[in-house]
């Protein structure tokens, strides 16, 4: 190789491995970024801090982000790197945030029974606790069924709200609504001492009632 070669070859432009159209895309990025990061700091240092400057300052992050990005992007887009390690928006929890709350319906009930045939009833309780055994208590025999509301306790345990079919009881009156609650919501407390402040009805907007008499 002679030197005139060797001339020849140091005189080629080095190869391009980044192209033009990045190189431009860069370039632009840069300068709207410091333009708006001038604008930015100028509105901020003439800002006061108070309430009624809020908007215009969220808005002034807002554009000077959406240019940190742009920029970022440039700077991958040409180089393969990227100089700030921005965070990505979650779109899982994003999409959890638009949706809807969760539906919650409270059905309050109250029936008040009048009893006509206590036999009849405290039969019909025992049956239903042969049938449908509790736990046992602690001595491990069962709780007798002595009295109307351990019958009616018993007969429920098998058939539900069965009020309409309780042998020996006539119905004097019931009612039951089906109500939307307020938020912020508080469930029921299943293991609660006063169990009768848990049963009212929650605050809300009553869609359906029933009632008998």
């Amino acid at each position: 190789m002679t030197e005139v070669d060797d001339q020849q070859i140091l005189a080629q432009p080095p190869e391009q491995f980044f192209s033009e159209e990045t190189r431009l895309a860069l370039a632009e990025a840069s300068r709207q970024l410091t333009e708006r990061l001038q604008a930015h700091t100028e509105a901020l240092l003439a800002m006061t801090g108070g309430p009624d400057e809020q908007a215009a300052l969220y808005e002034q992050n807002a554009a000077l982000e959406e240019l940190v990005e742009g920029w970022n992007e440039a700077v991958f887009e040409h180089t393969g790197t990227a100089p700030l390690l921005l965070e990505e928006e979650d779109l899982d929890e994003d999409e959890d945030e638009e949706d809807e709350p969760e539906q919650v319906i409270s059905v309050v009930s109250r029936f008040d029974l009048r009893v006509v045939d206590s036999e009849a009833l405290l039969t019909a309780g025992r049956a239903a606790q042969e049938r449908h055994p509790v736990e046992l208590d602690e001595t491990g025999e069962r709780e007798p069924v002595e009295s109307a509301e351990q019958a009616i306790y018993e007969i429920s345990r098998e058939l539900g709200e069965g009020w309409f079919e309780l042998p020996g009881v006539d119905l004097v009156a019931g009612a039951r609504a089906y109500v939307v609650p307020e938020y912020p919501f508080e469930p029921l407390e299943a293991d609660a001492d006063d169990v009768l402040t848990e049963i009212a009805a929650p605050n809300g907007s009553v869609t359906h009632a029933e009632t008998w008499a």
